[in-house]
């Protein structure tokens, strides 16, 4: 018989989980460039290793988007999609590291906002002209209303989110601040619907959404919507209340957490001065590739395939996860599984 799963149950597991396993995040995996920001920002800043790097792969997910897809077998397609969830108590220094990982994002949205506001004033200018007073000013008879160009929203509803993600075929991020505001709105409009969205668009799956008072409907066929945000650890019960903890929710979720309980100490190290330079050229590296689309305006990821040994890695990592997995489920509910 299956044991009762309880809010408490789950968390003290995930707890016990990473303080018996967890170490510091393998920034070995990354860049030469990539590895030298996290150290530097550990040594001047106090960043933790794992808060840093952890928010640095949420930028890179953005920034990637519907690129790119990474084949895993012949018709099984991954996207970078990422749910990140940057666990600490208070004064654990883990909005600083976001805030930095994900600036060149917020940079590159208000440059393509003060392009939009710039063109939302022409278009204002146009329609207000006859069509004959348009042609004679140089404007488009029929002038289209600007489109703005995005990567990072907070605050929005499920409807707006597909319509700004219609708007922005390339991917979003969902980036809030304290994430228990985030899963706390899940029903404030409607009962339910919103987390089984959220489901389905880590898997990248179609979705559709019905317009108010219209007859017009949004249809994303290739969303690509990622979430990252803060969480003290006390919270973490909450993020497991309802179903969440058994529908796999939670399990969609990388959780970075630091093994150590110290409050970071201030120093007098400074932060060399181009060091948000190296990481926003890094950054707009990525954002510079282009996003394919077809004649109907849907993403073409270019598709990535592993060599065989990048495969035999892949598998052999596999393989270790799900005898972690199962020596988890002889001790704790099966819902465990999906977090380790």
């Amino acid at each position: 018989m299956e044991k009762n799963i309880t809010p408490d149950t789950v968390i003290s597991a995930l707890a016990s989980h990473t303080s018996a396993t967890a170490s510091d995040f393998p920034i070995d995996v990354f860049p030469a460039k990539l590895q030298r920001i996290v150290l530097e920002l550990q040594t001047s800043c106090g960043f933790p290793i794992d808060y840093t790097a952890s928010a640095m792969l949420a930028a890179i997910s953005v920034a990637t988007g519907n690129t790119h897809r990474v084949e895993v077998k012949r018709n099984w397609r991954e996207s970078a999609i990422i749910y990140m969830a940057i666990v600490g108590r208070p004064g654990a220094n883990k909005s600083h590291p976001l805030n930095f990982a994900m600036r060149p994002l917020v940079n590159a949205d208000w440059k393509n906002n003060q392009e939009y506001q710039k063109q939302f004033h022409a278009y204002q200018e146009a329609i207000a002209m006859s069509r004959k007073e348009r042609v004679n000013a140089g404007y488009n008879q029929f002038p289209k209303e600007p489109k703005r160009l995005r990567y990072l929203v907070s605050d929005v509803t499920q409807e707006g989110l597909s319509v700004i993600h219609s708007h922005n075929p390339r991917g979003l991020c969902l980036w809030v601040d304290e994430l228990a505001s985030w899963f706390k709105n899940f029903t404030r409009y409607n009962n339910g619907s919103e987390e089984q969205f959220w489901l389905s668009a880590f898997n990248g799956s179609t979705t559709m959404s019905d317009r108010k008072n219209s007859q017009n409907s949004i249809f994303i066929k290739c969303p690509f919507i990622s979430v990252v945000g803060t969480i003290q650890k006390r919270l973490l019960t909450e993020l497991a209340n309802g179903e969440r903890a058994a529908n796999g929710f939670i399990d969609r979720i990388l959780f970075a957490m630091t093994k150590t309980t110290a409050k970071p100490r201030w120093n007098e190290e400074e932060v060399r001065e181009d060091l948000d330079r190296d990481w926003e050229r890094i950054l707009n590296r990525l954002l510079s590739v282009p996003c394919n689309l077809n004649e109907n305006q849907e993403p073409q990821p270019i598709i990535i395939r592993f060599d065989n040994e990048a495969k035999k890695s892949l598998y052999a990592w596999q393989h270790r996860n799900a005898e972690l997995c199962d020596s988890e489920m002889s001790v704790q509910p099966s819902a465990i599984a999906g977090i380790a």
